[in-house]
């Protein structure tokens, strides 16, 4: 998505995707035709999915499932595994939420 302004297959090159998806290049996921409830977390400081990719191109496309939207202060990709918070602001409210649904 940083280089290209999407979110496509694998791309194996041109005559790999050929054969595989039968176009050159690979094709995009069509987010719109999610239809489960999306609960997204977001990093602000997140540099392989930065707010501008997360604002301008995924919420577009999935803000009609978006249930909650949880945008943290201060985290990149590699705090949602190994931040010192992360069981704090992520896994005790997904697995609350998880709990909750179940109930």
């Amino acid at each position: 998505m940083v280089k290209k302004g999407t979110v496509a297959m694998y791309d194996y090159g041109t005559r790999e995707n050929k054969k595989k998806y039968g176009q050159a290049n690979p094709p995009e996921y069509d987010f719109t035709r999610i239809q489960k409830p999306i609960y997204l977390y977001c990093g602000d400081e997140d540099w392989l999915a930065d707010p501008q990719d997360i604002s301008g191109y995924l919420l577009p496309r999935i803000s009609h499932t978006v249930v909650e939207n949880v945008d943290l202060t201060d985290y990149n990709h590699l705090d949602f595994i190994w931040g010192l918070k992360a069981a704090a602001d992520i896994y005790y409210p997904i697995v609350k939420k998880i709990k909750a649904d179940l109930a």
